[in-house]
Parts: structure tokens; C-alpha cells; sequence
């Protein structure tokens, strides 16, 4: 009890319960308790006291699953909803498709019988296009998105109040093919009358504490009592979790150096044709499901839903950047043809270098090339070409792109991943991580390039392949998160957070101390986790030796994770000792983006394809920035809304948190957060930089047929305690997406790969400097126009 009492303390309460034995009752009353709960749908929730709705038509179904009749005649024949509950245990409802062309949704509801937690799990199927059909589940009328995709799952652990009305919706987009979505339930659970033990207990407590503050004169003391036990038994669900890493120094290891102003002005390979091409996609790989795991933790209140305005950027420069045409003539032309493209920007002491696929240039701040030729990053990492179309011999193929600029330590980064593969072109069961890191402030000089096998092969699950790259730094360390693969199945294993030594590194250190954590799938944040950087002028947080803070997301909910890297100056020793800690932060409710449209236009490769216009990815809902200035966490990442007019549209959602590490123990707060949307158009990979003094500006790319957006390079401008009022377009799209990732000759279905990321940073002066996928009137080559555009946003 002593121990409770000093943890009521730490959170800033003070402990006024003098007596152990009532304390001890009201623990038993308010804190152990269980409250009654419905587990499955059975008594007060049975499925027959729930009341369906939907847009037209009755509905029931034949009692087999799969099989659908309608209750009245129509002149469609298919489904318009059903429900089937096999047993108490399980529920499946299924969508509105009648073949009227309308948008329309089934809703299954009842009141909650009293207040408590509304609880289940769920499976998302559906044999229709991704997006066209949809589910989620309903508070007091607002429809809150879960799943748009086949085979999409999850939990739901949210508060409601007694006789707010909850329950399930599937709905469809077009319902026209007679393919309707199925939501299947389980493991539902919802809170009952309270049982009587349990009131008994809690009166017993409240009365023996009233009596024993009219003996003492001591009402407000135990007022104190009852809110300090209270506030033990909510925050004890953002349980903290610890994780143990192991150094691992002397993995990664310097391997050469190389100049790239010499490789620019060095390009003797033979030119080969453009047709001679081999088509490849980087990057994509799947989000692992989640399973049986639960997440449990309190919900927030979702913020107001409504669409930003578009302007032309005001006081905004900037120049068109690289594109699959620099990309793929580089290095004499032996190079892919790689589509998206994911871009990375840095900035600082007057340049500007971008890094695209596996191509770099490097442009002063008005924006004229630096280097005499766009530089392959092959060439970058001194390693021989991609491909040598000559020759058919295959070298190493590099992807996920990340380049910054450290201003603490004058150092630029360019950081890659390969899987191997072998000459000609066959993978093979290993991987590595290339880490180029300049000598000098000048990113136009020499660089020393550090490589790690990422392999990994004596881990349970591996061989593994690295992917998706992350990036940030803080006092003492330069970090590097990615998720890990097994090379063969390419079945998720894990997340691996590696933090190197800055001082090393600048230093140019052969072997630079090194610390990896490895961290186990068991929740659905263990992935795509994005470590923070801090803007110029901002200081990093020092105490406790130094501290990282990471973020992620899940596949969708209303929770994130924050995780908190401490003792990082350890890493200026040669036994670095890191420690890992996370805790779950409610915040506003997500789920996946779906697919972005665009209008019709000029698209030769489809026109060659006989295809339609392509729809774009939305991607999944990983970080795209995190950023960490005056105390302050700022993130983004996609998600899909429905908009004000009820259409589903692919947007993004941006949170401040207040994060705190003390004596080893993780706390935050959210104090902003709410959703990027447009009505009836897409705001696609939201990227944010925030200054010294919180304020910045989201890079996305804006796209929509409703409002005749080819896709554009665009950014929302921000600040800390403000909500985002417009998204200005900083360079118009003038043509559709054409790319070979949605055609026949790619392997596609009607659906584009868009950039896995925008990017954006801070540079000294306070101005925001961004790099956006867009769709400009440039010379393209036979298999994607894809573009880039760098613009500068002084807040």
C-alpha cells in the first residue's frame, strides 16, 4: 500500500488516505472491481434485440452463409443486407448491394444498457475492388471507419455511456456488382447492469469513507482519496513496456570512401537503349496481420471533420526536381525503371539534396544543380551499376531512399537497403544496410560509406530482408528503424531500431558504436516505427542520458505508440547500454486510406495497354514524419474519411503530443490533434515540418477528379495550437498519373503505386522546405511521367 500510495504521488496527486483499512475498501470498491459484462451476444445483447437498418429494401438471409435473399421484390437481383449468428459467440453482416449504383450501408444497433467498454473484434471481407465496400462501427449516430480492404482485421476497446446507441455498419460505395462487404464479429463484449457484489462493495466503501471523514473533519481528504485512486485505476491501461536491446558494435563497419562531385563528372559506361528495360517496383511490402492480440487502451473524442480550402501557395518558392526520366538516364542509363517514386529531402549550409529511388542530385537553395549529372546512388555507395544492360550482369539494387542533414555535427547522411541478389538479377537469402556519411559540411565531397548485414540469420524467423527505412537523430545518436522480413516467405518478423554513434560517425570511426533492439509483433505497433528529429534552433532532450522518442501506428484504431530510446550518449562509450520503453496513447480514431481517383486525361502507356485511367494507392496508415521541437512531438500519417458529403476519400491525420520521460517512466498527453481532408479529393502521403517555434507546414500530394486535380504538389501550412485551415498548391499536376505499376505490362489491375513517402525539413532560418510527387508537362520515358517538385514555405 505504502508503494501505491507514492505512485499516486508520481502522478501528481496527493496521498490523503491516512487510514489503510478504507483505502483498502475503496481499492476493492473502485479499482478490482470487475463490472458486468455481456461476453458474447447473449442476454440483454442478443442478436434479435438489435435493430437493423438500411438504405432501401428489407433484408434477411436463408441462413446459410453466402447465400442472400431479398424480403421484398426489387428490381435488382442481389443482396441489400443480412445478418447471420451462427452461434452467441459470433455475428456477420453483411453490406447494401442491390445493384442501384446508390451508396448505401446496413447498420445493426442497440443502446448500451449502461456505461462501461464496447469491446470486439473483427474480420473485414469482401470479393470487390479495395475501397468499394467498407465497415466500422457506430457511437450515438457517427460512423466510425474500420476496414475497406478483403481480409482487414482488428480490435475495438472504446468507453460508452449508458443508452448511447452502439453497434456495427457495412456499407458499399457503388452498390452495383452483387459483391457486398461482410463484417464478422467476435468476442463481443458490452457492459451490463452492474453486479450487485460489485454495488454492494463500492456502497460500502463510499459509506465507510463518509463516516470516517465526519469523525476526522476530513471530507476534502478523502475526496482526495477517491480521485487519487481513480486516476491509478484509468492510467494503469497505458501499461508501460520495456524492451532489451544488445550492442552490436563492429556490425556496421566502414567499407570506402567516395567523392560525388569525381562519380558526377565519371560516367564511362555505354548508354543503353531506353527500351531495354527491366520494370520494378520497390518497396510495398505487405503490413502484417495482426491475429488474436488485443490493444487495450482509454479512446479520445474524435475532432470535428472538415474540409480545408484550396489556394494557390502564397510567398512560396521552388523548382521542379528530379523524375523517372533523371532517374532512369542515370549512370549511363543503367539503372531500372522504378516506380513510385519515394523521396527524401535535406537541407542546410545553402544546399538542397534530394535522393529519389536510387537517384541523387544535389541543387543550391534557387534551385540549379550542383552536381553535373544526376548521380545513381550505386555511384554514390561506389558500387558498380544496377544493371549493365551491356553486359545482363546485375549489381546491387539499392531502394527506400533517406537522406538529412545533421547541423549539430555538419554531417549529411544518405541511407539505402538492399536485398541481395545474385548476377543475374535472382534474390537471394540476404540483405544490407548502406550508410553513406559525409566528411565535410560539403555534401558535394567525400563520403564514407558504412555497411551492416542485415541478415540477421541466427534471429528465430530469418534469414531477413530490411525494409522501409527510417530515419532520425537526436543528441548523441543518428537512428535508423526498419521493419524485418523473412527472405523467403516474406512473412513479418519484427521491428529493428538501430542507434549509431554521431560523434563516431563525423569522426569517420571504422567500426562506430552501435546498439540494435529487436522488437517482437505482438501488438500491431511494432512496425513502421519512425524515429524523431529535432529542427534547427530546437534542443534535444538531454536528461536521462540523452533521449530518442519513436512513434507508430497500428493497421487502425484510436491508439498510437510512443516509445521513448534513453541513455543514447552512452553510444560515445565503447559499451553503449541503450534502454527501450512504450506505452499505448489514446488519440483521435484512423483507418486504412483506400484509393485516390484522378481525372482523364492524356496517358499514353495506358492508351498502349487498351486501360483505363489508373487509381492511385493510398497507402497504408505508417508515420510519414515525426518531428520534436519545444518539448513537443509532431506526427502524420494517411488515413481514410469520409468526407462532408458522405464520400469516401483518402486524407491524413496530424497529432502534437506532449511527451515526458521521467525516472524511466513514459507519460504524454495530446494537445492538438485532427484530420486533413478535402471534400470530394485526396491529400495523399502527409508529410510535416514544424520549426523551432511549432510552426511549419504538412507536404501532401493533392489529387481528384472532383475537383479536376491531376496530381499536384501541394502542402498545408501549421501551427502547434492552430487547426489547418487550407492546402495550397505549390506546383498544379498538368497531366494523370501513368505509370507501368497499374497497367497489364506491371502486373497491375487498374491501381498505380504512389510514393511510399513525401518528405519534409527544417532549415536554419526557419523555412520549411519540402519534396512532393506530382504529374507535371516534363519529357518522360516510355514507362512513367512521374515528377518531383522541392518547395520552400517561410512560416
Amino acid at each position: 500500500m505504502l508503494n501505491l500510495m507514492r505512485r499516486v504521488k508520481s502522478f501528481g496527486l496527493k496521498t490523503w488516505c491516512f487510514s489503510l483499512p478504507f483505502c483498502a475498501t475503496l481499492l476493492l470498491s473502485v479499482g478490482t472491481a470487475p463490472s458486468a459484462r455481456a461476453a458474447g451476444f447473449i442476454g440483454y445483447y442478443t442478436v434479435g434485440n438489435f435493430v437493423p437498418l438500411n438504405s432501401s429494401y428489407y433484408w434477411s438471409c436463408d441462413g446459410t452463409y453466402g447465400n442472400f435473399t431479398l424480403t421484398e421484390t426489387g428490381d435488382y437481383p442481389y443482396t441489400n443486407g443480412c445478418v447471420l449468428s451462427p452461434d452467441t459467440s459470433t455475428l456477420l453482416l453483411t453490406g447494401t448491394n442491390d445493384g442501384s449504383g446508390v451508396p448505401g450501408a446496413t447498420d445493426f444497433t442497440i443502446p448500451a444498457a449502461t456505461s462501461g467498454i464496447f469491446q470486439f473484434d473483427y474480420v473485414f471481407n469482401t470479393l470487390d475492388y479495395p475501397t468499394y465496400e467498407y465497415a466500422g462501427y457506430l457511437l450515438s449516430g457517427t460512423f466510425y471507419p474500420l476496414a475497406n480492404t478483403d481480409g482487414q482485421s482488428g480490435s475495438v476497446d472504446v468507453p460508452v455511456q449508458a443508452g448511447q446507441i452502439i453497434g456495427f455498419s457495412v456499407g458499399s460505395l457503388y452498390s452495383q456488382d452483387g459483391l457486398p462487404g461482410t463484417l464478422t464479429v467476435t468476442d463481443f463484449n458490452a457492459p451490463t447492469t452492474p453486479e450487485p457484489g460489485t454495488l454492494t462493495l463500492l456502497l460500502i466503501g463510499v459509506a465507510a469513507l463518509a463516516w470516517w471523514s465526519r469523525r476526522t473533519g476530513r471530507a476534502r481528504r478523502v475526496i482526495g482519496c477517491v480521485v487519487a485512486v481513480v486516476c491509478i485505476s484509468a492510467t494503469a491501461r497505458a501499461q508501460q513496456s520495456s524492451f532489451a536491446g544488445t550492442s552490436i558494435t563492429g556490425q556496421v563497419a566502414l567499407a570506402q570512401s567516395v567523392n560525388l562531385r569525381q562519380q558526377a563528372q565519371t560516367n564511362a559506361l555505354t548508354a543503353a537503349p531506353l527500351g531495354a528495360v527491366r520494370l520494378m517496383a520497390p518497396g510495398g511490402l505487405p503490413r502484417p496481420a495482426l491475429g488474436a492480440s488485443k490493444l487495450s487502451s482509454l479512446a479520445t473524442v474524435d475532432p470535428p471533420l472538415q474540409s480545408l480550402s484550396v489556394v494557390q501557395a502564397p510567398g512560396t518558392s521552388g523548382f521542379n526536381a528530379l523524375s523517372h526520366l533523371d532517374q532512369r538516364n542515370a549512370y549511363g542509363g543503367n539503372q531500372f525503371s522504378l516506380e513510385p517514386p519515394n523521396q527524401s529531402i535535406a537541407v542546410g549550409n545553402g544546399y538542397v539534396l534530394e535522393g529519389v529511388n536510387d537517384a541523387i542530385q544535389i541543387y543550391t537553395t534557387s534551385g540549379v544543380p550542383v552536381l553535373p549529372m544526376v548521380l545513381a546512388s550505386n555511384q554514390a555507395f561506389g558500387l558498380a551499376p544496377a544493371i549493365n544492360w551491356v553486359t545482363g550482369v546485375n549489381g546491387v539494387y539499392l531502394t527506400d531512399m533517406r537522406v538529412f542533414f545533421d547541423q549539430g555535427i555538419g554531417r549529411w547522411f544518405i541511407a539505402q537497403r538492399s536485398q541481395d541478389n545474385d548476377v543475374f538479377g535472382n534474390p537471394l537469402p540476404s540483405s544490407h544496410l548502406y550508410l553513406a556519411v559525409s566528411q565535410t559540411s560539403d555534401p558535394t565531397g567525400t563520403y564514407n560509406i558504412y555497411i551492416m548485414n542485415t541478415t540477421n540469420a541466427a534471429h528465430p524467423g530469418c534469414p531477413c530482408i530490411d525494409d522501409y527505412l527510417q530515419i532520425g537523430a537526436d543528441q548523441y545518436g543518428f537512428h535508423i528503424a526498419w521493419d524485418e522480413y523473412n527472405a523467403s516467405s516474406l512473412g513479418y518478423v519484427d521491428a529493428s531500431i538501430l542507434a549509431l554513434s554521431k560523434s563516431a560517425l563525423a569522426a569517420g570511426t571504422s567500426a562506430p558504436a552501435a546498439f540494435q533492439f529487436l522488437v517482437p509483433y505482438l501488438t500491431g505497433f511494432e512496425f513502421a516505427i519512425q524515429p524523431a528529429s529535432a529542427p534547427p534552433g530546437a534542443a534535444n532532450l538531454v536528461a536521462s542520458g540523452g533521449v530518442e522518442y519513436l512513434v507508430s501506428t497500428s493497421s487502425g484504431g484510436s491508439q498510437i505508440a510512443l516509445w521513448a530510446m534513453s541513455n543514447t550518449s552512452s553510444l560515445a562509450t565503447s559499451t553503449p547500454n541503450l534502454t527501450l520503453a512504450e506505452i499505448v496513447v489514446p488519440v483521435l480514431s484512423y483507418s486504412p486510406p483506400g484509393l485516390a481517383n484522378q481525372p482523364n486525361g492524356y496517358a499514353p502507356l495506358g492508351i498502349s495497354q487498351g486501360a483505363p485511367i489508373e487509381e492511385l494507392d493510398g497507402g497504408d496508415t505508417r508515420v510519414q514524419a515525426l518531428v520534436y521541437a519545444a518539448g513537443r512531438l509532431y506526427l502524420t500519417f494517411p488515413c481514410g474519411l469520409f468526407d462532408q458529403n458522405n464520400s469516401f476519400v483518402v486524407g491524413g491525420a496530424y497529432i502534437v503530443l506532449s511527451p515526458a520521460y521521467i525516472n524511466g517512466v513514459l507519460n504524454a498527453r495530446v494537445i492538438n490533434q485532427g484530420y486533413l481532408m478535402l471534400n470530394g479529393n485526396h491529400l495523399l502521403r502527409p508529410a510535416i515540418a514544424v520549426n523551432a517555434q511549432g510552426n511549419g507546414a504538412i507536404a501532401v500530394t493533392l489529387v481528384g477528379k472532383t475537383g479536376d486535380y491531376f496530381p499536384s504538389a501541394a502542402f498545408i501550412p501549421f501551427q502547434t495550437a492552430s487547426t489547418p485551415g487550407s492546402v495550397q498548391i505549390a506546383a498544379l499536376g498538368a497531366l494523370p498519373e501513368d505509370g507501368f505499376t497499374g497497367y497489364p505490362i506491371g502486373g497491375g489491375y487498374g491501381i498505380a503505386r504512389w510514393g511510399d513517402y513525401n518528405s519534409a525539413v527544417t532549415a536554419s532560418d526557419g523555412s520549411i522546405w519540402m519534396t512532393a510527387q506530382y504529374i507535371g508537362n516534363y519529357p518522360r520515358t516510355e514507362y512513367a511521367n512521374w515528377n518531383t517538385y522541392i518547395s520552400r514555405k517561410q512560416p
